[in-house]
């Protein structure tokens, strides 16, 4: 079968992560993704450290599949008539430039659904493109401490934590950016129109807290860190040390799935520490949970608990858990190859029946299918040579 996403055309103009990491699961999934890249530099990303063999940066390697890359100067005349005639045939335009920069060039969205009211065009950026932020840089950091993910995000002892991976630009930016697509273009189908999709990471952050959220909007009080239902304040939700210093989590949010763990371990008195407790009953049921588990190892547990409906599982590092057995079955990397080099990356999910992730282009090197795309939008030889001269391309 073809790929879900087959006959669709986008242009990535977007750098670093949100974007491109967007792009390459659109094009996992069949999507023709050209990378629109400036000429002589390209994606920052491409000499982020850490780099791998052949010194090619793995942050870019990671994110950057099934795509060919274009250079295009976008302030020059000829630039831009290039890359109306790449719109002509496109799907969707994708950016991360702050507001109004693709405006300023006569690129916005507005100005190129006149030549093609189909377009859609996705925008990611930090504060959206209205609002009095909406010109400020950041990064990842930035955004979460502004929704208040970071402040929510404490240890223990009232510290703050640095979040271990970039959600903002992630949950926040690939996967709205993918959702805000994949719906203009079903909307598409059934109207013929384009759409214009507006991605706040700032936003995005916020959708990933609904439930503390609505608690604060609702009640008017500022849920505490490690005081919530989910974060903390369950005995029967929580991570225990055990034996060899090593954790494990406990689930066991439903009734029946407490029974079965407060049997097991015989304290059957935990029983009634299941729901929301005082202070003192909640430290009570805490302390007797924690000096059961610290009687075996990690390993001792979960072969116990491994056919046990208990909601018992472990705090793996991040090698245990691409070395797991459960992991291993699914495959969840996959190989890409540069020249005579080897690389792995994590495959796209969510897993779609009949759908085979394809590896139709290694990660693009900087302008590589240059002659190949403006070959296809009719120009001949001696006009991309002089093209390349000028440093349009």
């Amino acid at each position: 079968m073809s790929q879900p996403l087959s006959g669709i055309r986008i242009l990535d103009l977007s750098r670093l992560l949100p974007g491109a990491y967007a792009s390459q699961m659109l094009a996992d999934f069949g999507a023709e993704v050209i990378k629109v890249e400036e000429p002589g530099s390209g994606d920052y990303g491409r000499y982020m450290q850490p780099h791998g063999p052949g010194g090619l940066s793995l942050y870019f390697l990671a994110i950057n599949r099934n795509k060919r890359s274009v250079t295009l100067n976008l302030k020059t005349p000829q630039g831009r008539e290039i890359f109306l005639r790449m719109v002509r045939e496109a799907d969707v335009i994708l950016e991360s430039f702050r507001p109004g920069v693709m405006e300023r060039l006569g690129l916005g969205y507005e100005q190129l659904r006149e030549i093609k009211p189909g377009i859609i065009y996705c925008a990611i950026s930090g504060y959206g493109q209205t609002g009095p932020y909406r010109l400020r840089a950041g990064h990842d950091l930035n955004y979460e401490g502004y929704a208040g993910l970071l402040d929510y995000n404490r240890s223990p002892d009232g510290a703050l934590a640095m979040p271990p991976t970039q959600l903002a630009d992630l949950a926040g930016g690939s996967f709205m950016a993918i959702i805000g697509i994949l719906t203009a273009l079903l909307g598409r189908t059934r109207t013929g129109e384009g759409r214009m999709v507006d991605v706040a990471m700032s936003e995005g952050i916020l959708s990933l807290m609904p439930l503390v959220a609505t608690a604060y909007l609702n009640t008017g009080k500022v849920p505490q860190p490690g005081h919530s239902t989910l974060d903390g304040a369950l005995p029967c939700y929580n991570m225990y040390e055990t034996q060899d210093g090593k954790y494990v989590t406990l689930a066991a949010l439903e009734p029946k799935f407490w029974h079965t763990f407060c049997t097991h371990i015989g304290h059957l008195e935990l029983l009634p520490f299941h729901l929301p407790l005082g202070p003192e009953e909640r430290a009570q049921a805490m302390e007797i949970v924690a000096n059961v588990f610290k009687t075996k190892t990690r390993a001792e547990w979960l072969a116990e608990f491994a056919d046990i409906d208990a909601c018992v599982g472990p705090v793996y590092t991040l090698d245990e858990a691409l070395r797991d057995p459960q992991v291993q079955a699914r495959g969840v990397s996959v190989t890409d190859g540069t020249g005579e080099t080897t690389f792995y990356t994590l495959t796209s999910f969510p897993r779609i029946s009949d759908v085979d992730m394809e590896q139709l282009h290694s990660v693009p090197t900087l302008g590589e299918h240059n002659a190949e795309l403006l070959h296809s939008l009719g120009y001949n030889e001696a006009q991309i040579a002089r093209l390349k001269s000028d440093g349009i391309i």
